[in-house]
C-alpha cells in the first residue's frame, strides 16, 4: 500500500493538474468547488470557478445573491437551477447557523443541500487538515484496477477501509488529487493507458492485461 501511495503522489507532484481550488485552504471556496463538481467535469468547472468565487467568495455574498442570478453563472455546468438553490440555501445555513463560518465537522456538513460524505470530508481533508479518508467514483475505478478490489460503489465500506490502510494516518492531499488526475487521464475506463501509468508494476489490471497481450 505505501508503493501505491508514494507512487501516486510522487506522479501528482510531477504531472498533476493545476486547478485555483487545488491552491486554496478557504473552506468557503473549497466547499464551493467540490459542490461544482459533482456531475460534471473538472474542465467545465475550471471555466466558472474564479469568476463565482471573486464575485460569490464568502458565505454573506452568497447568501443574499438571488437564486437566478446564481444559475445564470452556471448553465454551462448544467443542474444550474439545482446547483444554485443549494448553494445558496447552505450560505444562508452558514451564515445563520455558523456565524458565517464553514463548519469544522462532518456531521455539520452534511447537513448542507447537495454536500454528501465526500464533499464533506474534502472540506476537512482540504482546508482543515484532517486526515480523513475518502471515496468517490475514481478512488473506487482506481481502487478496483489496482488491487482487483471488485467493489460496487462509493459505499461500500471495504473501500473506506482500503482508503483508510492506502492513505495511512496523514490520508495526503496530493494522493486524492493524484487519483483523480489518474483516472481523468491515465487509467481511462474504456482504454487504460498502463504503459504510462506509475502504478503500471504495482497494478493487477495492468498485470493481467499484458499477460493477456503476450
Amino acid at each position: 500500500m505505501m508503493k501505491t501511495r508514494n507512487a501516486v503522489v510522487r506522479w501528482y507532484e510531477n504531472a498533476g493538474r493545476d486547478f485555483p481550488w487545488r491552491e486554496t485552504s478557504d473552506p468557503f471556496h473549497i466547499l464551493i468547488a467540490e459542490m461544482l463538481l459533482r456531475r460534471t467535469t473538472a474542465s467545465a468547472v475550471l471555466r466558472v470557478y474564479s469568476p463565482f468565487v471573486n464575485r460569490f467568495g464568502t458565505p454573506q455574498k452568497l447568501a443574499t445573491a438571488s437564486e437566478r442570478s446564481l444559475a445564470g453563472r452556471l448553465v454551462s455546468l448544467g443542474l444550474q437551477s439545482t446547483r444554485a438553490r443549494q448553494m445558496h440555501e447552505t450560505a444562508i445555513l452558514i451564515v445563520r447557523e455558523h456565524d458565517g463560518r464553514v463548519p469544522d465537522g462532518s456531521e455539520h456538513l452534511k447537513r448542507f443541500p447537495g454536500v454528501g460524505e465526500y464533499a464533506a470530508s474534502a472540506v476537512l481533508n482540504f482546508a482543515f487538515g484532517h486526515s480523513v479518508p475518502m471515496v468517490d467514483g475514481n478512488v473506487i475505478h482506481l481502487l478496483n484496477r489496482v488491487f482487483s478490489s471488485d467493489l460496487e460503489g462509493p459505499t461500500n465500506p471495504r473501500a473506506l477501509d482500503l482508503m483508510r490502510v492506502l492513505g495511512g494516518r496523514r490520508q495526503p492531499k496530493h494522493l486524492y488529487w493524484g487519483i483523480i488526475d489518474l483516472v481523468s487521464t491515465i487509467c481511462l475506463r474504456k482504454a487504460p493507458r498502463c504503459n504510462r501509468c506509475p502504478l503500471n508494476k504495482l497494478c493487477d489490471y495492468a498485470k493481467n492485461h499484458a499477460l493477456q497481450k503476450s
